[in-house]
């Protein structure tokens, strides 16, 4: 201690140095740290505590006291909804449309702006705002139409950690807002999540930039840690449908029909509405696990909700020349039918493992592949019917011959996270192993031999 001011040191021996390894967690996860946080602080004369969750909310929520004033004009339009749209939950929709087609996001990080919003009314004469003012501004217009929410603060970003809930502090790069709704009838209590920054986000729909992680709820009260919404192997989907047309030298044409849902269709969604046809199809080819082929034709287009609670999905057509996908071998060809969905090993553990094993997201991949014959030519030989199951998943796949001549290949692969995100390095090689079963399995190819007609 010198004077007023203590003075902290740590000290790390020597380590040996982490050794890369498949499937582990961040760095930031398994080294040593140090996190420091101020017991209390003052921004520009706004004096605040961060001894709980609670206290931090608090001072948060006052910042924004008194900035949820809407011009009396569109006050009025909005409290119209009452009458126009009695169902709460189509209230909100109606909101957050409107929301969308009104504003626009900007940053805003200036000196006590990086963390007070800025007045509903500025939002409401300008359009534009950062995500504190846009949520501030939402929470505002569904308080006009009667329905109450508050906003939250969240650690946006599909690679951002959850926070640490022990360690109350500053872990929040954006704001979102939340909407109860109590039960009405028949219909159960819900909660309501909006991205407000988004312009093309689906309504209640938070998706891998704010899902699967908690945030800090700003209430009167004060801070509360809640979870947003939970999104598994349903809600992240991929349904592919491919028809194959082969010819006798082993060339195939195909198209390709993809559904994407939840999760899965995120980085589609921006593709579709923030890149061009050019990097569109740049990013697609990347993506194809194929060693030749010539991309004839690809769209991408939002699906139709199926009910207003659906998860949005993205559509993708694609037209492929594939040169030499099948290999011919005399009066036979051979070809594997899953042309796109193989799933490759995971290289072998040396020595033991150190790190924890970290699983990847609940997923569910479906795949039928119609495989159209060329003349001449019939099955001599299909894979055979495959299921696995274990605590990581389950997969199937069978190939069968229709009547129409033609061969259709079936695949279904669900991921599962047995125990959270992740487990003992021990379990490393159970996982290793499922995995090689189905790659051997993706791997299967059918034999095609020309008849002697």
């Amino acid at each position: 201690m010198t004077g007023a001011q203590t003075t902290y040191r740590w000290q790390l021996p020597a380590a040996p140095a982490m050794e890369a390894e498949p499937l582990s967690p961040a760095l930031s996860e398994q080294l040593p740290a140090v996190r420091l946080a101020p017991a209390t602080f003052e921004v520009q004369g706004h004096a605040g505590s961060l001894a709980s969750w609670q206290s931090l909310g608090l001072w948060t929520y006052q910042l924004g006291q008194g900035r949820d004033v809407l011009p009396p004009a569109l006050a009025a339009k909005m409290a119209q909804l009452l009458v126009t749209q009695p169902d709460p939950r189509e209230r909100a929709r109606k909101v957050y449309e409107f929301l969308q087609g009104s504003t626009r996001y900007i940053s805003v990080q200036l000196g006590l702006g990086g963390w007070q919003t800025a007045p509903a009314s500025s939002v409401a004469s300008g359009g534009y705002g950062d995500c504190k003012a846009l949520s501030n501004y939402t929470c505002a217009l569904l308080k006009a139409a009667g329905l109450p929410a508050y906003v939250a603060l969240v650690g946006a970003g599909s690679n951002h950690a959850d926070m640490r809930a022990s360690f109350p502090s500053s872990q929040f790069n954006h704001m979102i807002l939340c909407m109860p709704l109590p039960a009405r009838g028949t219909t159960p209590a819900d909660t309501v999540w909006m991205e407000c920054t988004s312009q093309t986000e689906a309504f209640g729909y938070m998706g891998s930039f704010t899902g699967n992680r908690h945030a800090l709820l700003l209430t009167p009260e004060g801070g509360r840690v809640v979870a947003t919404p939970r999104y598994g192997a349903q809600a992240n989907r991929q349904q592919r449908r491919t028809d194959l047309w082969l010819d006798a030298n082993g060339d195939a044409k195909a198209t390709v029909h993809t559904r994407r849902v939840g999760l899965a269709q995120d980085l589609y969604a921006q593709l579709l509405h923030e890149a061009d046809p050019d990097e569109q199809k740049k990013y697609v080819s990347g993506r194809l696990n194929l060693s030749h082929f010539t991309i004839t034709s690809l769209r991408l287009a939002a699906a139709p909700l199926a009910t207003p609670q659906a998860l949005p999905s993205v559509v993708e057509t694609l037209g492929l020349d594939l040169p030499g996908v099948g290999t011919a071998a005399g009066r036979r060809l051979l070809l594997a039918p899953n042309l796109l969905g193989r799933l490759a090993a995971l290289p072998p553990q040396v020595g033991p493992r150190q790190s924890p094993l970290a699983l990847p997201l609940a997923s569910l991949h479906q795949d039928t592949v119609r495989l159209h014959l060329p003349t001449g030519f019939r099955a001599e030989n299909l894979p055979v019917p495959t299921q696995l199951s274990s605590a990581y998943g389950t997969y199937s796949s069978s190939c069968t011959a229709l009547p129409d001549g033609t061969l259709q290949y079936v695949r279904q692969f669900e991921t599962r996270r047995p125990s959270g995100a992740t487990l003992p390095p021990g379990k490393y090689s159970d996982y290793q192993d499922f995995r090689r079963k189905i790659s051997q399995a993706d791997k299967a190819q059918v034999v095609l031999v020309k008849t002697d007609a």
